[in-house]
């Protein structure tokens, strides 16, 4: 992919969540997922979690019985605002998930990066995301990864097999399996187009080695891939 298509892909992430903010935190209210309670559930008093690509801070919900210090950050200023809201006591703040610019030079017992990977266009762009994420990490630490495993949707694999017909034909400027879509509202409107890339567990295991992590864990659920890495 050329990067006057990764650069509008990124774009375009970062103004898709910055318009959906207040309806993609109303959606995100239901009971969190049990894989997250379990590894969550490792988390020691007195460790440093990291939050990537933090959101509207759902993960602390997970959390919130530990003795922990906690950073989240995300680079839509609207989803960190509402993360705040939501969590006025705990710290967030805006950062370019790429080069992780004023993420203070802490190192982390835990770093939670879920349902993040994901929006990242390009392999380039991945394992140095990866990789910045490890240098974040304590001896020791653990970097826990989640992505949907759009496979399991039918309305999305249709969306990669169209997409691989397209590519064969040279009418479609992404990867085959990056999938551009609408966002809709709890209404049912369409409000802004999301780009997501939708990972094979091979795939996502191949980026980790590339980013010179060990895979301590990778395994599937009915919608997700999970992740369990360290240094």
């Amino acid at each position: 992919m050329n990067q006057e298509s990764v650069v509008k892909l990124l774009n375009l992430v970062k103004r898709n969540y910055n318009q959906i903010a207040a309806s993609f935190d109303a959606t995100r209210k239901k009971e969190i997922w049990p894989q997250i309670r379990e590894y969550t559930s490792l988390v020691k008093d007195g460790d440093l979690v990291l939050d990537a690509g933090c959101g509207n801070g759902r993960l602390l919900e997970a959390l919130q019985n530990k003795n922990i210090e906690y950073l989240g950050f995300d680079n839509s200023e609207e989803l960190i605002k509402t993360a705040q809201q939501n969590y006025p006591q705990r710290e967030f703040l805006v950062a370019d998930i790429l080069d992780l610019h004023g993420v203070p030079e802490t190192k982390f017992n835990y770093i939670f990066c879920l349902a993040v990977l994901q929006h990242i266009p390009s392999r380039e762009l991945r394992v140095k995301f990866l990789g910045n994420l490890a240098d974040k990490l304590k001896s020791g630490g653990y970097l826990i990864i989640s992505s949907w495993n759009l496979d399991r949707i039918p309305k999305y694999r249709r969306l990669i097999i169209r997409n691989y017909w397209l590519k064969l034909i040279g009418k479609y400027d992404y990867e085959a399996r990056d999938l551009v879509f609408p966002w809709k509202d709890p209404s049912g409107l369409a409000v802004s187009d999301r780009y997501y890339h939708a990972f094979t567990l091979r795939e996502l295991t191949g980026l980790a080695r590339g980013s010179g992590l060990k895979i301590l864990e990778a395994k599937d659920d009915k919608y997700n891939f999970w992740l369990k890495l360290s240094r």
